[in-house]
């Protein structure tokens, strides 16, 4: 783990010492940018960092991040309070992010922020409850300072609209930085081209003065920048619209406070209410829009991951059941059908090749009466044994072995020409013996096997039927001769018959 995935994790002595710097900066750069001439703040962005602390970390040593974000605030603000009116003002802040931190406990909302109902949640505890209750402390406060000549109701909205915008526009955006990016950004040209259109734009609107001259006033009002807000909001994720959104408040609140009046001319209580007003709507406008179309893309990625999920397991039933349909249920090798298809396959190969191609057909000797003495269960051990067996020496990559029928194996073996696939019956038949698995009804009083081989090359009119029929006919005449036994068949019933013993194999021409 890294430190950065630490300090998401846990609040460590990293975060410990960042955090109070980040409410310390966030302080001065408050009152760089938002403070007016008047001393009217339009935006309080120090809250909204203990506040992501909080919900980020779940409430985890809140009261060590508390004390520190508070000490960190009671120093901010003593250049420019008397001390207790500094710690009071210090404590109505403190008072607002806890409240806003457990109101959003216990309405149930996620501390990410990544749906739109919690981010309505958001909006009810913190920039509605939460900075209004601390206005209506933060207000009698005011009262005592000598310089203060404004009613109570006037620093209750001023404080509470600057403290609840403060929240909406800092907390998502430090929220969205703290959590790990779901998905890289990849920008595209027309990206790049509606950034710097935006900082145009964005220069265009700010840094103009407001004429007293109707005429000759440039007609550029602040909701122009709704427009690449909203693009950016739609492609660039939650992450990248809360630092839009960040940037285009706190320019707005700077342009205001600097004389640059974008909003027009007006008393300067109305001047940042008006600010106030917009900032509040670009805010729930791109945050609102990001997080929305942030839930849909997270459903979609679900729907598709379930959807890839459902396929591949339909798939992989699919191959299982293939598998089911071409795999004999008792011995576990291949069936009749896929013994069809694999000759078939094969002899087609061959043909083209120029190869040969083998077929031994195997069948166990007098497994009727194997049956009647042992019983049906035995039986069916001792065809897995049988199969079990065969696999064992027919093991080359493009063999075959399958239960044709009954008692009744076969094998292919594509590239082998007669007598290498009369060495490997033979291998098979002798390895069956040796197994020496009782057999009370066989002459052998063991289990064995009769094996026919044949193999050719195909050409002309010849079939893969012809090839079977052959093996079946050298079968045929290896149970004819006493069984327990390989015959290769020839032309002109010419057979080379193996004759199995105990001690070994006698060749019989």
């Amino acid at each position: 783990m890294n430190i950065l995935d630490a300090m998401r994790s846990r609040p460590d002595w990293r975060v410990c010492l960042l955090l109070p710097l980040l409410h310390f900066a966030s302080v001065k750069l408050t009152f760089s940018l938002a403070l007016s001439p008047e001393n009217e703040v339009v935006v309080w962005l120090p809250n909204a960092v203990l506040l992501a602390a909080l919900l980020h970390y779940r409430g985890e040593r809140a009261a060590l991040l508390a004390l520190l974000a508070f000490t960190s605030d009671v120093c901010a603000n003593l250049p420019v309070f008397l001390p207790l009116q500094a710690v009071l003002l210090s404590l109505c802040n403190l008072a607002e992010v806890l409240v806003t931190f457990l109101l959003m406990r216990s309405l149930g909302a996620s501390p990410g922020l990544e749906r739109i109902e919690d981010f309505g949640r958001f909006l009810l505890a913190g920039p509605l409850l939460g900075a209004l209750s601390c206005a209506l402390m933060a207000g009698a406060v005011l009262l005592t300072l000598d310089r203060v000549t404004a009613a109570y109701p006037t620093l209750v909205l001023l404080w509470w609209f600057g403290d609840g915008l403060g929240l909406l526009i800092c907390t998502p955006l430090l929220l969205a930085f703290l959590q790990p990016a779901r998905e890289a950004m990849v920008t595209q040209w027309r990206d790049r081209a509606v950034l710097a259109f935006t900082v145009v734009l964005a220069g265009a609107v700010f840094l103009q003065v407001h004429a007293t001259d109707e005429e000759s006033r440039l007609a550029l009002t602040p909701h122009l920048m709704l427009l690449p807000l909203v693009y950016i909001a739609a492609r660039c994720g939650r992450r990248w619209t809360a630092l839009t959104v960040a940037l285009i408040a706190l320019t707005a609140a700077w342009s205001q406070t600097s004389g640059f009046r974008p909003f027009g001319e007006a008393s300067p209580h109305e001047m940042i209410l008006r600010a106030q007003e917009y900032i509040l709507t670009l805010s729930i406008i791109g945050m609102g829009l990001s997080i929305l179309l942030g839930e849909q893309r997270a459903l979609a990625r679900e729907l598709e991951d379930k959807v890839r999920e459902r396929t591949s397991a339909l798939a992989e039933s699919n191959r299982k059941l293939a598998e089911l349909s071409i795999t004999d249920s008792l011995t576990g090798v291949a069936n009749r059908r896929r013994f069809d298809e694999t000759l078939a396959a094969e002899w087609t190969r061959a043909r083209r090749s120029g190869e040969p191609l083998a077929l031994c057909v195997l069948d166990v000797d007098l497994f009727k009466d194997y049956n009647d003495h042992y019983g049906h269960q035995a039986g069916d051990e001792c065809l897995r044994r049988v199969a079990e067996l065969i696999r064992l020496h027919v093991r080359r990559s493009g063999d075959l072995v399958a239960r044709y029928g009954g008692e009744e194996f076969v094998f292919i073996s594509p590239g082998v020409d007669a007598d290498s696939a009369l060495v490997v019956a033979r291998t098979v038949c002798a390895a069956l013996q040796e197994r020496a698995l009782p057999h009370a009804r066989s002459p052998f009083a063991v289990l064995t096997a009769s094996i026919g081989v044949a193999a050719m090359v195909p050409g002309g009119d010849e079939t893969a039927e012809q090839l079977f029929r052959m093996a079946d006919q050298a079968l045929y005449d290896a149970k004819r001769s006493g069984r327990n036994r390989v015959v290769q068949w020839t032309p002109g019933l010419a057979n080379v018959v193996s004759t199995a013993h105990a001690t070994g194999i006698a060749t019989t021409v």
